[in-house]
């Protein structure tokens, strides 16, 4: 019996990754029909309705050699998330745990181990490496970040580079020399970007609509508290940077003013005020004209039950998901460790146990090193994407 080929492209979008690069063996006509980009983009769009929530740990100190630890749990939909969500292992980069773990961008997912910044597709097994670059003058290295991006236009992957290179001046001064390089993937070559605003990246960054968004300062010693916002154009690798909308004073719980997409928008998250007697709880600032500086304000009061709930373990707002509920985590791991889903639409909460993450017998760091972010199965053949062994394993 031969099953039509519409009717095979029908079956096998709705498979998992695993099982289709498996197939690739199957025939020739099965290997070019998975490997077809209107295959993988319908692959794409079916898996967003079954998104997994993936969580980024380092290693315990004291167990086994160093690494970047990643696990990944299936989603319930609201209303059937009673039960609590049992994660299982999904891959681990040996070396030593940097801060840096990007949101997961059509499947893929970057970040820092060692002196190697990588792009992973840990579904399929693709990843690739690479050193970073070294900085153009010489002295110390005082700030290195990355961040990762879309390009909707080219199809093209990047990945940002900021660095701060401190360098001692006559007189016992020092300044600060910043330098940006963008990595493609398609090529695999890091490209100094000339001209571009001087300012260091802080942790934390949004991407969509081929622009990455994220929070920075200006490098400025003599005036260090000013905060900027900081636009991405992936696509003509060009910035855009405006004053830090809202209050930048020096009120702690920096964690807890995030970027989030807001109907199509960036905005500015501020959880601060969220105490048991506070009168404001969360307040988003929204982009209206990013370039112009227009803000809308709107306050947001939770449901007090939850408010209680998420005042005790120290939340931060960890991003936004495709039902377009809010992800809050904690900002150390409690146990037995939760995740909070937030829906501004209608004023609704779920919190879900969170069950099969290593226990650690120390309070783990801020949550700058626990990522959590929603991941969507791929089976994008990027060029530079290739099987390589080492650092990264599976």
């Amino acid at each position: 019996m031969v099953i039509p080929e519409d009717l095979l492209f029908e079956i096998l979008k709705r498979l998992p990754v695993k099982s289709l690069c498996r197939f690739k063996c199957v025939s020739t006509l099965w290997r070019s029909l998975i490997s077809d980009p209107r295959f993988v983009d319908s692959h794409f769009a079916h898996s967003s309705n079954h998104p997994k929530l993936v969580i980024s740990l380092p290693s315990h100190p004291h167990a086994g050699p160093r690494a970047r630890l990643f696990f990944a749990a299936n989603l319930s939909e609201p209303g059937n998330d009673h039960r609590p969500w049992t994660v299982s292992p999904y891959f681990f980069a040996l070396g030593t745990a940097c801060r840096y773990v990007s949101q997961s961008i059509h499947g893929l997912i970057c970040f820092q181990v060692d002196g190697y910044v990588g792009v992973c597709n840990p579904t399929s097994g693709k990843y690739m490496t690479s050193r970073t670059v070294e900085a153009k003058v010489t002295g110390e290295c005082a700030y290195l970040h990355y961040s990762f991006g879309f390009d909707p236009v080219a199809k093209k992957y990047k990945v940002l580079r900021t660095l701060a290179t401190r360098r001692s001046m006559p007189g016992g001064l020092r300044e600060l020399i910043m330098e940006q390089h963008v990595l493609d993937l398609a090529s695999e070559t890091w490209r100094r970007i000339e001209d571009g605003p001087p300012h260091i990246k802080k942790e934390g960054e949004i991407c969509f609509n081929g622009l990455v968004y994220y929070r920075a300062w200006n490098g400025n010693i003599t005036n260090p508290r000013q905060d900027y916002l900081v636009e991405f154009d992936v696509g003509t690798e060009s910035f855009l940077m405006v004053k830090f909308p809202g209050d930048n004073g020096p009120r702690g719980g920096h964690h807890k003013v995030c970027l989030i997409e807001f109907e199509g928008r960036v905005a500015v998250a501020d959880l601060r005020n969220l105490k048991r007697d506070g009168s404001d709880d969360v307040v988003l600032l929204i982009s209206e004209d990013f370039e112009r500086e227009i803000w809308r304000k709107k306050v947001i009061a939770l449901p007090p039950r939850w408010k209680k709930i998420l005042v005790a373990e120290e939340v931060f707002l960890a991003g936004t998901v495709s039902t377009g509920e809010w992800l809050l985590v904690s900002q150390i791991m409690l146990k037995p460790p939760r995740v909070f889903y937030y829906n501004p639409k209608n004023n609704s909460f779920r919190g879900i146990e969170i069950r099969g993450l290593p226990k650690y017998r120390i309070v783990l760091p801020p949550a700058v090193w626990q990522t959590f972010t929603h991941h969507v199965e791929s089976l994008l053949p990027l060029e530079g994407l290739h099987d390589r062994h080492m650092p990264w394993r599976l």
